[in-house]
C-alpha cells in the first residue's frame, strides 16, 4: 500500500453565512469547506462516496489516475476528522483497481467493490481502520467488469456488472454471508464493452450506473439503471429471484434515468435526462411491472443543469419533515441542491456551491447533526481533478 503524500489542506470558510450568525450558534464541525490537493500535477481524482465514520470523521472513496496514460483507475481511500481535515490516506497496490459507488457501511464496517486488473473480476473490501488501508473480504472472479452496488434490506448487497461474453448487464444478489443468491442477465445486445471502457477510465461519456430497492424493509423488488436491449433502462426484478418484472426504457445512451428513490409502491423521485436536457420529478408513478418509457413521465425541464450533469437523490429530514434532495451540476460549473417537501412537492431551498473553481458533485448525505455534507470533485486553478467536500448546517437549509 502506498499513502498518497504532500498533501496540502485549503480550507475555504462560509465568510457570509459566519457573518450572518453568531459564532455559538454554529459550530466550526458544522460548517466547513475543504480541498485536498496533491502536489503530483499528473494526478487526477475521481470521488465516489463518503460516510461518516464512528469518530465524527468521514471515509471518502475515489479512484485516481495519471492524465498520461489510458488504463484502469486506481483505489483511493482517505479519512478525515470532524472539521474535514484529512487524518490519513492510502492509493491499494494493484490488482484493486476501477472501485465502484457506493460506499457501504454494515456491522460497523465500511465495504466497497472494485475490479481485478487483469481478470476484470470483481473484490469486496473494507476499511482496515486500524492498518490505515483496507483489506479482502471475498473475491467473484464470475462477476466481471462491476459497475454500481446498494445495500439490500437483509444486509446484501445488490451489484450491476456487465458480462462481455454474453454481452449482457448482470444483476448481482449477494446475501449477508457474501454468498451469491442469484444472477440475472439482460441482453444487451450491441457490444458495449468499448463505451463501458470509456466511463470507467473516464476517457468517455459518463452513464450513470445505479441499483436500489423498490420501498423500505422487506424488497419485493429490486432496480437497477443500466444496458438493456440497445438502452440505457432502469431494470425491475423480483426480490426473491432477480426475474424480470418490469423495464423503463430510455433512448440509447442519450435519455434515461439519472437518480432514483424509492418512496413508497410505485412512487418514486426521480431525476431523467434527454439529449442534454434534464428533468427533475421529486414524485413520480412508475408501474413496476410494465413495460414503460421514462420520456412520457414529462417533469419539469431545468436549463440551469449543464447538458452532462450528473444527479444524485436523497431522502433527508429537514425542519422534522420528510424531504428529498437533488444535487446536480450547473452551466456555470457550480453544484445546485434542490430540497422538496415529500408531503406536497414543493421546492423548500435551493442553494448553489462553488465559485472559485468549477465543482461536481460525486455524492450527497445528511449527516448525524441534521445538516448536509456534499462530496464534490474540484477543478484547482481550473485545471488539476482534486477531491473537496462541503459541509452545511441545518441552519443554512431553511
Amino acid at each position: 500500500m502506498k499513502t498518497i503524500k504532500y498533501f496540502i489542506f485549503l480550507s475555504i470558510t462560509f465568510l457570509t453565512s459566519l457573518l450572518a450568525c453568531k459564532k455559538s450558534d454554529i459550530k466550526p464541525e458544522n460548517i466547513f469547506t475543504k480541498i485536498y490537493s496533491d502536489s503530483n500535477s499528473d494526478i487526477s481524482y475521481y470521488p465516489l462516496d463518503f460516510s461518516e465514520n464512528g469518530s465524527g470523521g468521514y471515509y471518502i472513496l475515489s479512484s485516481t489516475s495519471i492524465d498520461t496514460t489510458r488504463t484502469w483507475l486506481n483505489t483511493f481511500i482517505m479519512e478525515t476528522d470532524d472539521l474535514g481535515e484529512m487524518t490519513w490516506s492510502v492509493t491499494l497496490d494493484k490488482p484493486y483497481v476501477n472501485p465502484i459507488s457506493n460506499l457501504i457501511s454494515m456491522g460497523g464496517a465500511f465495504y466497497f467493490f472494485c475490479m481485478d486488473e487483469i481478470s476484470l473480476g470483481t473484490y469486496l473490501l473494507k476499511i482496515d481502520e486500524s492498518n490505515h488501508t483496507a483489506e479482502l473480504v471475498k473475491s467473484f472472479p464470475e462477476i466481471v467488469y462491476p459497475l454500481a452496488v446498494s445495500k439490500t434490506p437483509d444486509n446484501g448487497f445488490l451489484l450491476l456488472s456487465y458480462d462481455r461474453t454474453t454481452r449482457s448487464s448482470s444483476i448481482n444478489k449477494i446475501d449477508a454471508s457474501f454468498n451469491i443468491s442469484w444472477q440475472s442477465k439482460f441482453k444487451v445486445i450491441e457490444d458495449a464493452e468499448e463505451q463501458l471502457i470509456d466511463h470507467l477510465i473516464k476517457t468517455g461519456k459518463n452513464i450513470p450506473f445505479f441499483t436500489g430497492t423498490v420501498g423500505e424493509g422487506t424488497a419485493s423488488y429490486y432496480y437497477a439503471n443500466g444496458l438493456y436491449n440497445y438502452t440505457l433502462s432502469l431494470l425491475f426484478v423480483n426480490a426473491s429471484n432477480g426475474e424480470r418484472a418490469g423495464v423503463a426504457q430510455g433512448y440509447r445512451y442519450d435519455g434515461g434515468a439519472s437518480s432514483i428513490l424509492s418512496l413508497e409502491g410505485n412512487t418514486f423521485a426521480l431525476s431523467r435526462f434527454s439529449f442534454g436536457e434534464h428533468f427533475i420529478l421529486p414524485s413520480t408513478t412508475i408501474d413496476v411491472n410494465s413495460i414503460t418509457s421514462l420520456s412520457d413521465l414529462g417533469g419539469g425541464k431545468l436549463a440551469e443543469i449543464a447538458a452532462d450533469a450528473e444527479t444524485r437523490v436523497k431522502k433527508i429530514t429537514l425542519n422534522g419533515k420528510p424531504s428529498i434532495v437533488f444535487a446536480t451540476n450547473t452551466n456555470n460549473n457550480q453544484v445546485i441542491v434542490y430540497i422538496y417537501d415529500i408531503a406536497s412537492n414543493e421546492l423548500l431551498t435551493k442553494k448553489y456551491l462553488g465559485f472559485a473553481n468549477p465543482v461536481k458533485i460525486a455524492s450527497v448525505m445528511q449527516t448525524k447533526d441534521e445538516g448536509l455534507a456534499l462530496l464534490v470533485q474540484t477543478m484547482v486553478t481550473g485545471r488539476f481533478k482534486r477531491i473537496s467536500m462541503y459541509k452545511i448546517p441545518k441552519e443554512h437549509l431553511q
